[in-house]
């Protein structure tokens, strides 16, 4: 009879100390990274910029947000990663742009399919009226700046091929405090 008691208390010694490693691997399963992360709003031109859990507002704190110009809906609009079976983007890349007028400052590369040849964006997107949009310029998709022109990202002017413009401050601002290189930063677009 001690005996068989003495076993009992081990055995629940023992599944407690199993619990309690079991429940600390969940806890840091659970925890997930802290870092960066953007919503872009396509109708409203807006761009949320968090700090906290990706894609989880309620772990996350809303940091900055810019006023954009996005690409021209319905011609050369900025892509939805839904439409390509994706939730978001990632932003991969950060580099000086000061030699292109169109992008000056600086640019930041989203990992949207942006092959050599027309359309020039991902293949199938059929966003244009039903059909497939053409980008009409080669080349990576990304946020970038305005070359010192502040009127790209008016509401008088149309719009991007595809990419997102920020004010030459603003993307500054972005190149400097983000590491895409050692870093995942996601980009979530909404079509509101």
């Amino acid at each position: 009879m001690v005996r068989a008691f003495f076993i009992l208390v081990f055995l629940l010694i023992a599944g407690g100390f199993f619990y309690l490693n079991k429940s600390e691997d969940v806890k840091i399963k659970n925890k997930e990274k802290e870092t960066y992360w953007f919503v872009l709003h396509r109708k409203s031109n807006t761009e949320e910029m968090f700090y906290g859990v990706p894609g989880d507002k309620l772990r996350s704190q809303l940091a900055r947000e810019f006023k954009v110009k996005v690409g021209i809906p319905g011609q050369r609009p900025t892509p939805l990663p839904s439409l390509v079976g994706r939730e978001y983007w990632n932003i991969i890349k950060k580099e000086p742009s000061f030699e292109n007028l169109e992008t000056a400052p600086y640019f930041l590369t989203l990992d949207i399919p942006a092959p050599s040849e027309p359309p020039f964006g991902p293949v199938p997107y059929t966003e244009c009226d039903g059909m497939q949009c053409d980008w009409i310029l080669p080349g990576a998709f990304g946020l970038h700046g305005t070359g010192g022109d502040i009127t790209k990202i008016s509401e008088e002017n149309e719009g991007s091929s595809g990419c997102i413009r920020h004010s030459d401050e603003d993307i500054t601002f972005l190149y400097n405090l983000l590491e895409p290189e050692k870093e995942s930063i996601r980009y979530y677009v909404e079509d509101n």
